[in-house]
């Protein structure tokens, strides 16, 4: 496995531990649809993901699915293993092939003892992560959901989106399911609001990514509404 995300993860460390704890990080495979971990799973790893996409979700009572969001390769999940005794409060599951690398806690404890800096690089991930929920909170509480999902494409298109020749490629497939899940609607709810936005020209497909023809239009779709 390629472990350029690692390095970089590692970088952060004081350079005479570098070689240390990259030995303390495990490699791990998962397929498509493999679950990694399942909400309310004792914590025991903390997770960086090297290559592929990890979805986060929650399956509610009534089994409809809320997905908190998507890890890249270079994010870290698995906070609740930064804290003892700590329960994962979502679930992770692989959306294509991925790789990522672990590290226990007991391990972690270790690492960040020894350079206190490295705490605090691990702290601003958990709060960068925090601010994000907040925003998408924010974002789709009481609204509806054409501004819902705008919102929804507008982050995603900050933190993925590819320029190409047809706009702004936001680079990981995502399905009607995924984007009812992000914004907790129904497929059939979102199909239409999609078809609409195609329509108008602001969305297209290619393939099975979503692109952004007119990222103007879709704010000014989202302020409109």
């Amino acid at each position: 496995m390629e472990n350029h995300h690692l390095r970089e993860f590692l970088a952060h460390l004081e350079e005479g531990l570098r070689e240390e704890a990259r030995e303390l990080f495990k490699p791990e495979s998962f397929d498509r649809e493999q679950y990694i971990f399942i909400d309310q799973d004792e914590a025991t790893h903390l997770y960086l993901v090297e290559e592929g996409t990890v979805e986060a979700n929650i399956v509610h009572g009534d089994g409809k699915l809320f997905i908190l969001g998507f890890l890249y390769p270079g994010g870290v999940f698995g906070e609740g293993a930064l804290y003892e005794d700590g329960i994962y409060s979502y679930s992770a599951v692989a959306r294509e092939p991925t790789h990522t690398w672990r590290i226990s806690w007991d391990d972690l404890q270790w690492l960040v003892s020894r350079d206190p800096l490295f705490a605090l690089h691990l702290m601003r991930i958990v709060v960068a992560k925090l601010d994000q929920a907040y925003y998408k909170d924010r974002c789709i509480a009481g609204e509806k959901v054409e501004k819902r999902i705008a919102c929804v494409l507008l982050k995603m298109v900050d933190e993925i989106g590819i320029s190409d020749k047809c706009g702004l490629v936001i680079d990981t497939p995502l399905t009607n399911r995924d984007l009812a899940g992000l914004v907790g609607s129904t497929e059939e709810t979102v199909s239409r609001i999609m078809s609409r936005l195609k329509k108008e020209g602001i969305m297209a497909a290619d393939g099975k990514m979503l692109v952004v023809r007119d990222k103007e239009a879709l704010l000014a779709y989202f302020d409109g509404i």
